[in-house]
């Protein structure tokens, strides 16, 4: 039985939604007190690896630009929950506003990798 065309598009943008809060939960959450910068470094990897897979399951054919501007969004939001708890100055914003242009300029190149690697091998002889 054949899998509806919208499947590869939605598991790509689950993937995507769902990596950084998950990272947090995996790098962040455990932490006792301030996360350290290595626990910063790994939640910024993994996103970018939740990326690149969600790049793999878009599937050829599919636009990307939704993926990466969702992803993004997730991010932020993310960042901004995460960030906001730790520091009540209000500098944690000046990391948004930097991280934020850095992360939409990576993700379409992280989720073309993604597809890349996805179709070696697929080429029809």
């Amino acid at each position: 039985m054949d899998t509806p065309r919208t499947s590869p598009r939605l598991a790509a943008l689950v993937v995507v939604l769902a990596t950084p809060p998950l990272a947090w939960l995996l790098w962040i959450s455990s932490a006792d007190g301030t996360p350290s910068d290595a626990r910063h470094v790994a939640w910024f990897a993994t996103v970018a690896l939740g990326c690149v897979v969600a790049g793999a399951l878009a599937g050829t054919r599919s636009r990307l630009w939704l993926p990466a501007v969702s992803g993004v969004a997730s991010a932020v939001v993310t960042l901004y929950l995460w960030w906001s708890s730790e520091d009540e100055t209000g500098l944690f914003m000046v990391g948004i506003i930097i991280a934020t242009p850095l992360m939409l300029v990576a993700s379409l190149p992280l989720l073309l990798i993604g597809r890349a690697a996805a179709s070696v091998g697929h080429v029809s002889e």
